[in-house]
């Protein structure tokens, strides 16, 4: 379908189409489980979701202002931080302190969880040439960083620049590859692109691409995309690191005061009088300070709120039903968003990889019960995964993984299969994953799993410090932990990020590289239609899981916070990020 020059008005309606085609049907997603044994057993259950998967985000814009919030909830685990800066941000507790500080050209408004529209925001519209190869986006005249620096296109355009760089090596820098040369960015090849004109006059930024691409306005609301300061860059360059080595200064709601060593202490925000609002309209945050705690774990960040520290806290396993059934609390336990828990096959591990392993990865998948873990570790909360991509994703299927079931009887059929083939374990599987939090349960589970139906022992390697580095090298990963809350809603941002050849080294810590899944995606992005690009995503998925059976999904997330009742405006939209400037404090 050729699309006309179009401004973000129309762009937005087509995103609300999709979006409401996708994920307002059916919210129970069924999902077989277990009989909550170990694995043992045959039996076969149905799970619906257990979340309000369609809601509405309602704020009181008459809440009071002032006052100090002190976050236990987002630092909860201080060996995973490495930088909140927009350009080099990988998780989403340092993201919480990134959307913050800035504001993109683009955001998503998801005041209708299922029918999220794609807004301007630091952009004041944006237009697209007919085939998606080429977009405008005019820059609004009236922004202005907290240093008090007015924010030109081309503080986008060397941002961008800086994000892809070979120098500064962010794990989102495969991002770039979407711009027309963004590879060469990549390689170090080159510095600087002719493909984004960023024309400070005509206040306008023009982007243009690879290929076609969409959902590029989409893309363009992530934080690599955002603005840096002159004074940043001139300072920072394409370097990196926690707090002030990372570029700190932002145009959002608010202003970094301090932040203390990334795996103990605090960072502290503080009102930034200088941001010009929000999607709503509204043009100053209710709270004068955020502060946010740094812990070791969330079971530390937790005791911490129960001992009436802090305004927030994280729910740790085992604690979900005291924490919901507390009157002096409130939670985002219903709150469904756009996030997937799963595990990675190593795509070239000599003992799980490859073609001659794919029917143990269908037997180690089919003997993981998924509804015990949801049970044993998060007391029922989340809703069992029948595939990556969560529900509330355009081109969302139901039920898509053949081997995401419970089944005890055909995981030793496949199992036998792969041994009567002349497969054979010489010792046991190692199953890695970053320590603290609920993981060590997740994983004692599916060992126990392993043990229960197919007999086979496996290890356990919890990583202490950057897991998502260390498990991204090559060879580090067997069997790894992975999870994410999506950085926009697009089918792509679970496939391509994911799995995609482009992002091995960063998000795809399995370093899965298949070629037909290669084509299916770029396929994928140069489609204009929606529906059409729905399908072929699908079909990608479907190769990821069914046919090379190269992760295994266990849960959609759902909210995980505890807050006290004189908090305001508190909520975990389906990206996660809270939105900061709308949270307030009663007395």
């Amino acid at each position: 379908m050729a699309r006309k020059r179009r401004g973000f008005a129309a762009l937005a309606f087509l995103f609300t189409l999709a979006l409401v085609a996708a994920s307002c049907g059916d919210s129970k997603e069924s999902g077989d489980g277990g009989d909550g044994d170990g694995g043992g057993g045959d039996v076969t259950t149905t799970t619906a979701a257990r979340s309000d998967a369609c809601r509405m985000l309602e704020y009181d814009d008459n809440a009071p202002d002032g006052g100090e919030f002190v976050d236990y909830a987002q630092l909860a685990s201080g060996g995973d931080n490495t930088s909140f800066d927009p350009q080099a941000v990988q998780t989403l507790d340092e993201s919480q302190i990134t959307t913050a500080l800035w504001d993109g050209l683009t955001e998503f408004d998801f005041s209708d969880t299922c029918n999220p529209v794609l807004k301007p925001q630091v952009a004041e519209k944006w237009e697209a040439n007919d085939d998606a190869t080429e977009f405008t986006f005019t820059i609004r005249d009236d922004q202005e960083f907290s240093n008090g620096e007015p924010i030109k296109p081309s503080n986008f355009k060397i941002a961008w620049e800086r994000g892809g760089s070979a120098e500064l090596a962010s794990a989102y820098s495969y991002l770039m590859a979407y711009v027309k040369d963004g590879d060469k960015l990549l390689d170090g090849s080159m510095t600087t692109l002719d493909s984004i004109v960023a024309d400070d006059d005509a206040m306008t930024l023009t982007v243009t691409l690879a290929s076609p691409n969409a959902d590029f306005p989409a893309i363009a609301s992530f934080p690599l995309f955002y603005p840096i300061s002159t004074a940043d860059y001139d300072k920072i360059g394409n370097t990196t690191g926690w707090g002030a080595k990372g570029i700190s200064i932002g145009n959002g709601p608010y202003k970094l005061e301090a932040a203390d060593a990334p795996d103990s202490g605090e960072v502290v925000l503080v009102r930034n009088e200088k941001w010009k609002g929000g999607l709503d309209g509204m043009k100053r945050p209710h709270l004068d300070k955020i502060t946010f705690k740094i812990t070791a774990d969330v079971e530390s960040a937790y005791q911490a709120f129960e001992s009436g520290e802090g305004d927030d806290g994280p729910i740790p396993s085992g604690q979900f039903q005291p924490a919901m059934s507390n009157p002096d609390y409130k939670n985002t336990v219903a709150s469904a968003t756009l996030g997937a828990y799963f595990f990675d096959f190593g795509f070239n591990d000599p003992v799980v990889g490859g073609e001659k392993n794919v029917k143990l990865r269908q037997a180690i998948s089919m003997a993981i019960d998924r509804e015990e873990i949801n049970q044993k570790v998060y007391e029922g909360t989340r809703t069992t995964a029948t595939g990556i991509a969560p529900p509330g994703i355009p081109g969302f299927k139901a039920d898509l993984c053949k081997y995401c079931k419970t089944d005890a009887t055909a995981a030793k059929k496949a199992y036998d299969e792969w041994v009567a083939d002349g497969g054979k374990l010489s010792s046991p599987i190692k199953l890695s994953f970053n320590a603290g939090g609920s993981h060590q349960t997740v994983v004692e589970t599916m060992q126990a799993n392993l043990k229960d139906v197919l007999g086979i022992d496996a290890e356990l390697n919890p990583i202490e410090e950057s897991y998502f580095k260390v498990i991204a090298e090559e060879g580090a990963c067997q069997i790894c932990r992975s999870g994410w809350y999506a950085d926009y809603p697009t089918y792509g941002n679970f496939m391509v990020d994911l799995f995609g050849a482009v992002s091995i080294g960063g998000n795809n810590l399995g370093r899965y590289d298949d070629p037909t899944f290669e084509k299916l995606i770029a396929d994928a992005q140069k489609e204009v239609d929606d529906t059409k690009r729905g399908e072929l995503y699908q079909q990608a998925e479907e190769q990821l899981l069914n046919e090379s059976v190269s992760a295994i999904p266990l849960n959609w997330y759902t909210g995980d916070q505890v807050y006290r009742t004189n908090v305001v405006n508190y909520d975990q939209p389906p990206l996660g990020t809270i939105r900061w400037e709308k949270v307030a404090k009663t007395s």
